[in-house]
């Protein structure tokens, strides 16, 4: 509705018509066509259509075109210059009253609704679009129009006469619709003044609201710094009072204390007048005193000076005492020296292969029945016989079987059942003391299965708990440190290096280490193959005698052992404990290098009385060939022979060096006490007796290099 243009004035201008005279070429409307009241219909739903939020000022535009397009007045023009006037008369009363905003608007709104409300009541203009295409039934039909409503094709005056008719009704439609539009722009305008006269007195207002909502922001911010001023000044004021009342207080104390320090200090010079009267009084004395002390100073001098003299005299006798006992020192070094020489001729003496026979007790279900064992009779410390009786009932024909045979034998040393693990240990202890001065030592058991080797050796399964049952092993190392401490002072320092081993199927395995990807050999350690040593052999720095006894218990959880006939615990391998002594005196700067090798043999069986299968039964083979090869060996060292088969077993190859003359050997033989086993007793103890026969050179004492 913008679009148009209002009138300069309120007279109307002459009105152009838009349609074809009469008797033009335009072509007559056609059925489809859009006739002249539909466009304009088209145009004003478009001119309507809203661009901005809906206001209340455009409410009431909305509403006085739905009353102008639905009542339109049935006189046509007469009530269409009624509205105008009216409308232009409204539209003038803004104009005088400018001076008051809000009356003037309320005024002009009033007006306004009363236009359109009057309006309201033309029903003319909607009526007349339907009239322009159709007309009632019965009024001025012409006389040519068929019984259709149609005139037909020949009638043309009637048709002109329609079209002329048809054509008047426009031109009034036409005239209507210009003063209609006129009417809207005039309303436009006021309606364009009032929105301009409400947005200003909205600004104004807005501005007011602002500079109102400014000066309260003013006021309550002069109001917050008023009362931040006023509780800053009223927390100074307080603190200001409580500072004086804190000096008040401070001010109070210190007079009461200076007070109490006056009356004080009164009481305390009349005290000190007090003890300057009897200072007085006994300067006397102290002055009477002071010469005595100076005479007593006098004799004190004096005194020195002899005691002086006497502590020199008594340095120079000191400096003497010290050069002697240097001189004692060396002395007991030398005598050290001579002993370990006479020690180790004392040993040679004795026969560089020792044998010591050690029969164990009944154990168990072994005493029922036996009060005592018959078959051995041990005469006296170094001799025993072995008696082989016969039972009547068994005895055969031939006279020479009937008799009880008595085999003697003599070793070293017998040891009977009563003798205890210390009693032993006593006699082999002078060997401990050959390994600490530098020599080679070997100490092995030989025997039958379950005559108690190993016990002889490590001793039993409570040694933690109880020492009585310690081997031979735990002793040894017992006896080292003890030894060790002993020595040094004669300057001797010992590192101590252990290893433990077992030979089983001909095998070597380390029992330090459950780890078996590494192979052991026996190889020489120098070039004149003096000297074997095992390879990919562990060995541990020893310091303590615990750590002995952890070593023992880690050999015996990996050492190869198994449940057999004639031994609930049968020991399957042998077992080699190696013990490396090196020595250093700091003082003569003399070296020593000594190896003690304590051996577990593993026993000799027989297959039909030990019920071996299977794997015992490879184990128990290969361990009757290891003992017959050293029976082999010890009888090439008796015949002096050229050439002695050390290396036919792994056994008799690593202990060349222990049999070969230069090492001291002592074989323990263990016996069982069981009668039944009369005959592996009787192999074992000349087995001994050939080892004891044996002669194998003298051993030679090592310097560590």
């Amino acid at each position: 509705m913008s679009k148009l243009q209002a009138p300069s004035s309120g007279a109307r201008g002459p009105q152009v018509s838009r349609l074809a005279p009469p008797g033009s070429l335009t072509k007559r409307p056609r059925e489809g066509s859009v006739d002249l009241e539909t466009g304009l219909d088209a145009k004003k739903s478009k001119m309507e259509a809203p661009s901005a939020p809906v206001t209340n000022l455009a409410k009431s535009k909305s509403r006085s075109m739905m009353s102008i397009a639905g009542a339109r007045p049935a006189a046509g023009r007469a009530g269409t210059a009624g509205g105008r006037v009216g409308v232009v008369a409204g539209a003038s009363k803004p104009k005088t009253t400018l001076a008051r905003p809000g009356a003037d608007r309320r005024q002009t709104t009033t007006a306004l609704n009363d236009r359109t409300n009057s309006s309201m009541g033309r029903p003319g203009l909607a009526r007349e679009k339907s009239s322009l295409v159709r007309s009632p039934a019965g009024a001025g039909k012409p006389a040519g129009k068929a019984a259709g409503g149609k005139r037909p094709a020949w009638d043309l005056k009637g048709r002109l006469e329609d079209m002329e008719r048809m054509f008047d009704k426009t031109n009034r439609r036409v005239e209507d619709l210009e003063t209609e539009k006129q009417t809207l722009q005039t309303d436009v305008e006021v309606k364009k003044e009032v929105v301009v006269q409400s947005s200003e007195e909205i600004r104004t207002l807005r501005s007011n609201i602002e500079r109102s909502e400014q000066e309260l922001e003013n006021l309550r911010r002069s109001l917050r710094e008023k009362e931040e001023q006023f509780n800053e000044e009223t927390v100074r004021l307080k603190r200001q009072l409580e500072d004086e009342q804190y000096t008040k207080s401070s001010l109070e104390r210190r007079l009461k204390s200076l007070e109490d320090e006056l009356s004080s200090k009164q009481t305390e010079v009349a005290g000190l007048k007090n003890s300057v009267a009897e200072l007085s009084s006994s300067r006397a004395g102290v002055e009477a005193s002071l010469s005595g002390a100076k005479t007593e100073l006098e004799e004190a001098r004096t005194q020195i000076l002899a005691l002086k003299t006497e502590s020199e005299r008594k340095s120079e006798e000191i400096k003497t005492s010290l050069a002697a006992q240097e001189e004692m020192q060396a002395k007991l070094r030398w005598e050290e020296s001579e002993r370990r020489k006479l020690h180790n001729l004392v040993q040679e003496l004795k026969g560089n292969i020792r044998v010591f026979c050690r029969m164990r007790p009944l154990l168990g279900e072994e005493k029922d029945g036996l009060d005592e064992i018959r078959h051995v009779n041990i005469q006296w410390e170094k001799t025993l016989e072995l008696i082989k009786t016969v039972d009547s009932a068994n005895e055969s024909i031939a006279g020479g079987l009937n008799k009880n045979m008595k085999y003697d034998f003599e070793f070293d040393r017998v040891f009977g059942p009563t003798s205890s693990q210390a009693d032993v240990f006593a006699e082999i202890s002078q060997l401990v003391q050959s390994a600490l001065d530098g020599y080679n030592v070997c100490v092995f058991a030989y025997g039958q299965t379950g005559s108690g080797k190993t016990f002889t050796m490590e001793g039993g399964p409570a040694i933690e708990n109880d020492e009585s049952e310690c081997g031979m092993i735990p002793r040894t190392i017992r006896q080292i440190f003890e030894v060790q401490e002993k020595l040094k002072e004669k300057c001797w320092q010992y590192n101590l290096q252990a290893s433990f081993l077992e030979i089983y199927n001909e095998e070597i395995r380390d029992l330090l280490t459950s780890d078996t990807n590494y192979k052991c050999e026996i190889k020489m350690s120098d070039s004149k193959g003096t000297d074997l040593h095992v390879t990919n052999l562990k060995s541990e720095e020893v310091t303590s005698e615990s750590q002995i006894a952890s070593m023992i218990r880690r050999a015996r959880k990996n050492r190869a052992q198994a449940k057999t006939l004639c031994n609930e615990r049968s020991s399957r391998s042998h077992s080699v404990f190696m013990l490396k002594i090196e020595g250093y005196n700091t003082a003569t700067t003399e070296t020593c290098c000594g190896t003690l090798n304590l051996v577990d043999l593993a026993g000799s069986e027989r297959i039909k009385d030990s019920g071996s299968e299977g794997m015992r039964l490879t184990e128990a083979q290969a361990i009757n060939k290891s003992l017959s090869n050293l029976g082999n060996v010890i009888m090439a060292l008796a015949q002096k022979n050229s050439h002695v088969p050390y290396r036919n077993s792994k056994l008799t190859h690593l202990l060349q060096n222990c049999l070969g003359g230069n090492s001291k050997t002592l074989m323990f033989v263990n016996i069982s006490p069981k009668e039944e086993c009369f005959s592996e007793t009787l192999n074992s103890l000349r087995f001994a007796t050939k080892v004891n026969q044996c002669n194998i050179g003298t051993a030679c004492k090592k310097a560590a290099k």
